[in-house]
């Protein structure tokens, strides 16, 4: 079940013994690096050496990285024609944004960096691993003992290779050993002085392979790294370690090894003893000592690996155990009787017959067979295969495998159904015990009931690849309660909110379901069979037949305003620029503004989503605009599109990056009365210092829009409070962001009231809309939209307000529309060491938008409809639509989804 479009590193080891064996370094070395320095996260550099006596081509050479979860992926390509001197180096720095800044200069930059508790290695052109270094345990890249990580302090400060009596890399393949901290760092480039390499020796690394009693000689090569003009003589000696010669395992070597003169190779050969049966992998090591000359010895000692490849007999649930690594891992299996369940282009799965099946919950009973190449079987094929248990970056499958097909046409096992139980909703009571998946990789599932929750991700080979699905055929929502392994403030009355365990990926492509880069929509309805594998730090659902039962069509407009309605909406425009960057941050979030086309290009897709998914709203509350200019031009080009008026209103606040709240008005419909902020001036004690509340002080439009009979006189508050990206953390920064959003809040809610209890408002409609970056329910800490409706609870935030400011309370429209639509914005939470997996990243549907109702509008309430164009289609989709035409260029317009809410306009004389 591996990935058939190859974006996984190679499995680095050593014929499954890398415990043992751990693979040294060639000549090419990384010798010093730093994830990051006084500039930050991407002040980092990687030194590499050539240990080597002659030039060293790294033409190809691949630096990659690992974060500490084992997802690995390129840094860097060594350009062709690139080499490296004797004794030289060559140095990477980061690029990036605060990149590289130490005073010896790059010869070579990356574009992404490292993470502090990750790794580092060096892959050769065919993918083989030349040198890695690791910062945890669960990096893919590391020997031996993985180094401490340095933390996160920006401090100049990173790691380097000691160096052997030789001065050659210390290579013993154990970073432990072979690494020591230096602060500050001192880089070396192609500039840098050469460490001057004498003649020096080494022993490489041996393994053989027992398949029988028969006793196997192990060659150890010795390499001389100059020829000398005379005979050069070390003494080479064996020593236990899990292999001993007591216990018969091998023949102790005591002799002297010479290298004739003119030459740079020799050899010593130690006798191993065949087995009977399996049993455990063991070594020994052979040492070399007093080198003849002034020969120095580089590395003085080698392992030599014994490896049982004797087959162990066993089921398919003794394979693969109730973990993620198999406890017959790197060892020779034969499983036999077995039925084919899926085959792909480069290997099958086997599961054991419903008659055989163990009676362990926890365990799978089925895996994968790893091939290469096309395989021979088919699905409903008996087969006993023979193979190595390898962990493919925890996938268990068999390796190395020989295969026999006994019958053809077997009945297939039993699927596992998945639905709105199985898997597991609940974090404290997981399918699988520890995780909700794994005692299903492998095994057939059969899904009656799916849910396609996201539009396909996209890699560098795959515009349309994995999708986010569920088997309750429901969406991933936020559901109440404090963030997932967050925990519940002390006076809270809340729970943990689950964080959705039950969903996992699918891939339609790998066992031929569909044609690779089939686009699918989120929202999208099917039934499907198939396997359960694992790639990429998720679980992933692999069909061998599925069969879409409803297809999600977008863009997905909302419905035609009914003839006696007046309609309200609210978009956040994700940050409409302009070009100029006159402010504290950039507009855009990034290095440098919009360029006019950019501008333009923008605005002709918020033009189309407005027209064509939102419908032309009368009033439409925008939020991240950067200027009044911007949103004349939205307007402008509305009128170029659609045969309607509209006249835009903005007014300025105090965001350090410009973005404020406005408003499009339809003037061929609406007449505006008045348009002021509230509460603009407002301040707060922030951290020690004065400082304005309101970053997008919120913006009241009162206007008078057509009714059945004359016009009806309405209230529109646009809002846009502070984000709540630290809330669910911890430390100085949340508890500020915190307090802020509630402060917020309060102001927002006394300027409600205040409307309220005027007189002459009494029978107006009020609606408060916009991003109010803020659930429908309490996220434990501050529930900004029940503070600003008038339904706060004390008891579920850790906030407390006392009474209730806004009376009588507002009605959330949200609470009218289908649960499985109550969606905004597709948040992808990091949920980390979860189900067996870390780190856990699950996609969630959250309500950030939302329309607040007086009284008077909730009476005159027709229907809330969100306008789907940004949320749910694939993300190559939403690129292509910039060049698209119509509606379809409104798709990937803004990260959120705006909405309408229709009311019915009677005019204010019949209240």
């Amino acid at each position: 079940m591996r990935s058939t479009l190859s974006r996984r590193a190679l499995w680095a080891a050593l014929a499954g013994f890398a415990t043992v064996v751990p693979l040294q370094a060639a000549d090419l070395s990384i010798t010093q690096f730093r994830v990051r320095g006084p500039a930050g996260g991407n002040d980092e550099f990687v030194e590499v050496h050539n240990g080597g006596s002659t030039p060293l081509d790294v033409s190809g050479v691949r630096l990659n990285g690992s974060n500490a979860s084992g997802t690995t992926g390129t840094r860097f390509t060594f350009p062709n024609g690139v080499s490296i001197a004797p004794g030289c180096f060559l140095l990477l720095g980061n690029k990036g944004s605060a990149g590289y800044s130490g005073s010896v200069v790059a010869d070579y930059t990356y574009g992404t960096g490292f993470t502090d508790d990750g790794g580092l290695a060096l892959l050769d052109t065919s993918g083989n691993l030349l040198d890695q270094v690791g910062m945890s345990t669960g990096s893919a890249y590391k020997l031996g003992t993985p180094l401490p990580s340095l933390g996160s302090a920006n401090a100049d400060q990173g790691y380097q290779r000691k160096t052997t009596g030789g001065g050659l890399p210390q290579t013993t393949g154990d970073n432990s050993a072979d690494w020591v901290k230096v602060a500050p760092t001192a880089p070396r480039n192609a500039t840098s002085t050469c460490v001057a390499q004498g003649p020096s020796l080494s022993i490489a690394d041996a393994s053989v392979s027992l398949r029988n009693a028969d006793d196997v000689a192990m060659p150890f090569t010795v390499t001389l790294s100059q020829a000398q003009p005379a005979d050069v003589s070390v003494h080479a000696t064996t020593a236990d370690d899990t292999a001993t010669v007591a216990a018969g395992d091998y023949d102790p070597v005591d002799t002297t090894v010479t290298v004739p003169a003119g030459q740079t190779h020799a050899s010593v050969s130690v006798n191993v003893h065949g087995a009977k049966a399996a049993g455990p992998d063991k070594a020994f090591k052979v040492n070399l000592s007093d080198a003849s000359g002034t020969v120095t010895l580089a590395k003085a000692t080698a392992i030599g690996a014994i490896l049982n490849e004797i087959p162990v007999t066993a089921e398919i649930w003794q394979i693969t155990g109730r973990d993620a690594v198999s406890p017959l891992l790197g060892k020779r299996v034969s499983t036999t009787g077995n039925v084919v369940t899926a085959v792909g282009p480069a290997g099958f799965t086997i599961q054991t017959p419903d008659n055989r099946a163990d009676a362990d919950p926890l365990t799978s009973n089925g895996i994968y067979v790893f091939t290469g190449a096309a395989p021979t079987v088919k699905a409903g094929d008996l087969v006993n295969v023979e193979g190595t248990v390898d962990n493919y970056f925890n996938l268990p499958e068999l390796k190395n495998a020989t295969i026999t097909t006994t019958l053809r046409g077997a009945r297939l096992p039993t699927a596992v159904v998945f639905d709105d139980k199985v898997p597991s909703h609940d974090p404290g009571h997981l399918s699988c015990g520890p995780t909700n998946f794994q005692c299903f990789v492998g095994m057939r599932v059969a899904i009656d009931n799916g849910m396609i929750t996201t539009g396909n991700l996209r890699f560098s080979n795959e515009p349309f690849a994995e999708v986010y699905i569920t088997t309750d055929g429901k969406r991933s929502l936020r559901q109440p309660g404090v963030r997932f392994t967050v925990p519940v403030p002390e006076g809270v009355n809340l729970p943990n909110w689950s964080g959705n365990p039950q969903v996992l990926k699918m891939n339609t492509a790998d066992f031929g379901a569909v044609a690779a880069d089939t686009p699918f929509n989120a929202g999208t309805t099917f039934r499907a069979e198939g396997v359960i594998s694992y790639a990429f730090g998720a679980y992933t659902f692999i069909p061998t037949k599925i069969t879409v039962k409803k297809a999600a069509e977008l863009p997905r407009p909302v419905n035609t305003r009914p003839f006696y309605a007046v309609r309200v909406g609210a978009l956040n425009t994700e940050r409409f620029c302009d070009t100029e960057f006159n402010t504290t941050f950039t507009c855009s979030g990034g290095s440098t503004e919009p360029t006019a086309d950019q501008v333009a290009l923008k605005t002709r897709r918020l033009s189309a989503y407005i027209g064509g998914v939102l419908r032309l709203p009368d009033i439409l509350s925008v939020e991240e605009v950067k200027s009044l200019t911007v949103l004349q031009g939205l307007a402008k080009q509305l009128g170029d599109d659609y045969p309607v008026q509209y006249e835009a209103f903005l007014q300025p606040g105090h965001d350090p990056s410009g973005i404020n709240v406005g408003f499009l008005v339809r003037t061929d419909r609406v007449r505006v009365v008045n348009v002021r902020q509230l509460d603009a001036d407002a301040t707060w004690v922030d951290q020690g210092s004065t400082s304005f509340l309101h970053d997008h002080p919120p913006l009241l439009l009162t206007a008078d829009v057509p009714s059945i009979v004359g016009r009806m006189r309405v209230n529109v508050i646009a809002v846009h409070p502070k984000a709540r990206q630290n809330v669910d953390k911890t430390g100085s920064a949340a508890e500020r962001d915190r307090q802020k959003r509630f402060l917020q809040a309060v102001s927002l809610a006394h300027q409600v009231q205040a409307l309220q209890t005027d007189r002459k408002n009494l029978l107006t409609p009020l609606l408060v809309v916009g991003d109010f970056n803020a659930y429908q329910f309490s996220d434990g800490f501050a529930d900004v939209v029940g503070l600003v409706s008038g339904k706060y609870d004390d008891n579920q935030n850790l906030l407390k307000l006392g009474k209730n400011i806004v009376k009588p309370a507002l009605w959330n429209a949200v609470d009218s529309v289908p649960e499985n639509d109550r969606y905004s914005f597709l948040f992808t939470e990091n949920f980390g060491n979860v189900q067996g997996q870390s780190p856990r990243s699950v996609p969630t549907h959250q309500v950030l938008d939302h329309a607040l109702l007086n009284t008077v509008a909730r009476g005159l309430f027709i229907d809330m409809r969100y306008g789907r164009g940004n949320l749910d289609a694939p993300v190559q989709t939403l690129d292509d639509a910039a060049t698209d035409t119509g509606v379809k260029k409104a798709m990937g317009s803004s990260d959120h989804d705006g909405f309408v809410v229709d009311m019915l306009a009677l005019p204010t004389i019949l209240f």
